[in-house]
This record gives C-alpha cells, sequence and structure tokens, in this order.
C-alpha cells in the first residue's frame, strides 16, 4: 500500500491506497474536486483538484470505472483516512493498532482536528457503508 496526502485548505489528512486509480477516485469522489492529491513517496499522483476547472470526461469515465470495478479497494481506502501528516502516520498507525473503526482512531482525530469540517471521519463512515458508491 501507497501513503497518500489530502491537500486541502483545514487539516493534515493521509490515506493509504494500493495505486493511483484508487487514491485519484476516492480523493475526487469524497471531496467533490475539492481536495489535492500528493503521493508520500514523491512519485507523481493524478490532479484531483478542480475547483476553478472541470475534469475531462477522460477523467471522469476512468474515475467511475475504478469505482465500479474496485469499489472495495476505494472503500478500504477511505476507511485508512487520518487526520495525520506523513511523517506522523507511523506513529498513529501503532497507536491505532493499524484499526480503522475504533474509540482511538476517533479520538485521534479529534484531538488534531483543526475545523469542524471532519474530512477523515466523513471517508471513514463511507468506507463502512455498504453498497456502491
Amino acid at each position: 500500500m501507497k501513503l497518500y496526502e489530502v491537500i486541502n485548505p483545514s487539516d493534515q489528512i493521509t490515506f493509504y491506497a494500493p495505486d493511483n486509480d484508487v487514491a485519484e477516485a476516492v480523493v475526487v469522489l469524497l471531496g467533490s474536486g475539492r481536495f489535492g492529491l500528493r503521493a508520500c513517496d514523491g512519485s507523481e499522483a493524478p490532479e484531483t483538484l478542480y475547483v476553478f476547472s472541470s475534469p475531462s470526461e477522460l477523467v471522469i469515465a476512468r474515475i467511475r470505472t475504478t469505482l465500479r470495478n474496485r469499489n472495495e479497494e476505494c472503500r478500504d481506502a477511505a476507511k485508512t483516512y487520518a487526520v495525520c501528516s506523513a511523517k506522523n502516520r507511523e506513529m498513529y498507525d501503532a497507536f491505532t493498532e493499524k484499526s480503522t473503526k475504533s474509540d482511538k482512531v476517533n479520538r485521534w482525530d479529534d484531538q488534531r482536528r483543526s475545523s469542524e469540517s471532519d474530512i477523515a471521519g466523513s471517508a471513514r463512515e463511507w468506507g463502512w457503508r455498504k453498497g456502491s458508491y
């Protein structure tokens, strides 16, 4: 799994995804095009920020295909969203024991969240919800 950062105006959010396709689909779906994406290993990451533009039809088709064909992988990636920098992700994983649904996860986020928007919590909720996107 590869570590990614969600670029947004409030909190540092990181999550794991198997590849750029899943990371892109999750960030665009959950952020409605308002968040950017950065691969924490320095490799290329797809464009996900569409505040001042719209994604091309090709990008929309690719994201839909990923969400449809790899729905479980997208949901698993969303479950790993955390209010945590890449630098502190190892500490977060140790503290939460890599759990994605626990009081420790919520406590960590609540102590570090700087705004009322619960980006990580909302992402995890979507990940746990049954059904397709």
